[in-house]
């Protein structure tokens, strides 16, 4: 394997860290200042971070502490510090997304609804972590994947997932318009889940295409990231009980030809791990093309963030990165009825999919063609777009590690409104197929 300096780190098991809160062998103070001496080390590599809010957040931790020793516990998450990608809303701080173009904003008045709601289960806002330009493909970020500093960490929630995978935080805040979850999560070697499209509030949320746009949330493993989703909604992301033996499939279409050795190893291990754990696994042909999808989902895309980004252009052209500048440009010539029929076409796919796919519980997907490239372009997403216009819920799993040294991950994709029955059924396959918190 090759030779690297590597700066991941397991955060720590949110479910453990609550045992020893109950038991007195930590406290959110204690937590808090670990991660701050983890952060003062190994930032100044992986640079995840656009702010870290040290004293608020020291404030927030001792009044955790206070409501431990009094016997209340909001939450999964009371007392976990969690990072907050900057398209989203922390009362006090400016929200830059990434851009030039927002650095003289001001800091925000009031948190965004998903900020509000981690405060009220007791979570702790740490700080913000770095994105690309609004969150789109370019305007890369200076963040740097944990496992290797010279390949992308992914994007566009690049710090938020860096950010976990280099043991800096247990949680974070993240968003996908296209696969802006699912990658770095999977590059980074952590898990993630993306909800169904709009089936949380994006209030406080800097926009980039609001038919797609959907809040997501990361963790060094999949309970990690369950607990995340208990503290969020108790009853919408509740885990529910399900069958011992799931069913599920692989989707096949030619988008996935060009899956590279490494991956297709690591998929065939994971279907014969899951095979082994008593689950039903088949192959089943993907009932529209899957380029198709995202052909559709590139013109939505781009008709709607040129609609509202469009003033950049006059305002502050010079200092857009290039793609997020020709993205804008190229949205603007896109006329009313071919969005609409792309938004057809998409919600078409959605029925025809769902209703082929309706004997399966769950499917199963490699998340890119291979391992993170080297460099800091934020990689393919072509595999996950599809699923991500197909609307419903995504789980991300950490399965195994290339020759090169960088882990390779699966999405499990749900159809929509089912986001508590995939979060228990990754929890289950999680057992059968997830790398381990220590590689």
């Amino acid at each position: 394997m090759p030779s690297f300096t590597s700066f991941q780190q397991d955060p720590g098991d949110i479910a453990i860290v609550q045992a020893a809160f109950d038991a007195d062998e930590s406290d959110p103070v204690a937590l808090l200042e670990s991660l701050l001496r983890r952060i003062d080390e190994v930032d100044p590599h992986v640079h995840a971070w656009t702010s870290v809010d040290r004293e608020g957040a020291l404030r927030q931790a001792r009044h955790a502490r206070d409501s431990l020793k009094q016997g209340e516990r909001r939450s999964p998450l009371h007392g976990i510090p969690v990072a907050v990608k900057d398209v989203i809303d922390v009362a006090g701080f400016p929200t830059r997304a990434g851009s030039r173009a927002r650095t003289g904003q001001g800091p925000a008045a009031r948190d965004a609804d998903v900020v509000r709601a981690l405060r009220a289960a007791g979570a702790v806002i740490l700080g913000k972590t770095h994105t690309t330009e609004f969150a789109y493909f370019d305007g890369v970020p200076p963040t740097r994947n944990p496992w290797h500093t010279g390949h992308t960490p992914g994007g566009s929630s690049a710090g938020s997932a860096a950010a976990v995978a280099a043991g800096m935080v247990p949680a974070s805040l993240g968003t996908q318009t296209a696969g802006s979850v699912v990658r770095p999560a999977a590059y980074c070697g952590i898990a993630a889940f993306k909800p169904t499209g709009q089936n949380m509030s994006t209030h406080g949320v800097v926009p980039l295409a609001p038919a797609f746009d959907t809040l997501g949330w990361f963790g060094h493993r999949f309970s990690d990231v369950a607990a995340i989703g208990a503290a969020l909604h108790a009853q919408r992301f509740l885990a529910p009980d399900r069958p011992d033996a799931l069913r599920v499939a692989l989707p096949e279409d030619a988008l996935f030809a060009d899956a590279s050795p490494a991956v297709m190893d690591s998929l065939d291990r994971t279907v014969q791990a899951l095979a082994r754990a008593g689950h039903r696994i088949g192959r089943t042909p993907a009932p529209v093309a899957l380029d198709d999808a995202i052909a559709a989902h590139r013109t939505v895309l781009d008709y709607e963030l040129s609609r509202l980004h469009g003033e950049l252009v006059t305002e502050h052209a010079p200092v857009l990165s290039p793609g997020w500048l020709a993205a804008i440009e190229r949205g603007l010539c896109i006329p009313d009825e071919n969005h609409l029929a792309a938004r057809n076409r998409i919600q078409q796919a959605q029925k025809t999919c769902w209703a082929a796919w309706a004997d399966w519980d769950l499917l199963l997907v490699p998340a890119a063609p291979d391992t993170a490239p080297a460099g800091m372009p934020t990689g393919d997403p072509r595999y996950i777009i599809p699923f991500t216009a197909l609307g419903g819920p995504i789980a991300t799993l950490p399965v195994s590690l290339s020759t090169n040294g960088l882990p390779l991950g699966v999405m499990l994709c749900g159809r929509p409104g089912s986001d508590a029955a995939l979060i228990a059924d990754a929890l289950m396959v999680a057992s059968a197929i997830e790398a381990p918190r220590v590689w």
